[in-house]
């Protein structure tokens, strides 16, 4: 099939929208397709579906209302998620809490652009680095961006279960003119 020379990308089609509550259910079927997806090679089933659990749960609802959550919509289609959250202990820094991709749009670029609307966000608030607590399988997409791994450590569910997670971080501006 011929594809129209005016055709757009997918991520030039993107439009990102803050998440709202109507967007909730939506949002948990996209983070729990696209971890399930990618987490099989780097978590167990148990991981997995502990993790599963607590997307649905009302904790996870509160960790996207409560932070700047956003969605990425190709026409009424949510395709991805993104959010993030003011750092701990009043530092310059912020963190990412979530990027997630629906796994039919894996690889065109999505991630890297909800990656990019959230620095854009956060940058434009002041924060002159960010911190990435990221699944395993989430780990490359971020050093492709720029993050370094500071540590591994673990994220302890409210099941109790706790998910090996990669610590990552990124300092700078894209503003040249800025000395780190």
């Amino acid at each position: 099939m011929d594809v129209p020379a005016t055709a757009e990308s997918l991520v030039d089609m993107l439009e990102i929208r803050r998440l709202s509550v109507d967007d909730l259910s939506t949002a948990r079927y996209v983070v729990g397709a696209a971890f399930a997806r990618g987490a099989a090679g780097h978590y167990s089933p148990p991981e997995i579906g502990a993790f599963a659990e607590f997307v649905r749960s009302p904790h996870y609802a509160d960790i996207l209302l409560g932070n700047h959550a956003y969605g990425a919509f190709v026409g009424s289609e949510m395709v991805g998620i993104a959010a993030w959250s003011v750092g701990e202990d009043k530092k310059p820094t912020a963190r990412i809490v979530a990027v997630f991709v629906h796994p039919l749009f894996t690889g065109s670029g999505i991630g890297s652009r909800l990656v990019e609307h959230l620095e854009n966000e956060l940058h434009a608030a002041g924060y002159r680095a960010v911190e990435a607590s990221v699944t395993l399988n989430a780990a490359s997409l971020f050093e492709r961006l720029g993050y370094l791994e500071t540590r591994r450590g673990a994220w302890g569910l409210p099941s109790g279960r706790e998910m090996p997670i990669t610590f990552m971080r990124k300092i700078g501006s894209r503003r040249p003119d800025v000395v780190h």
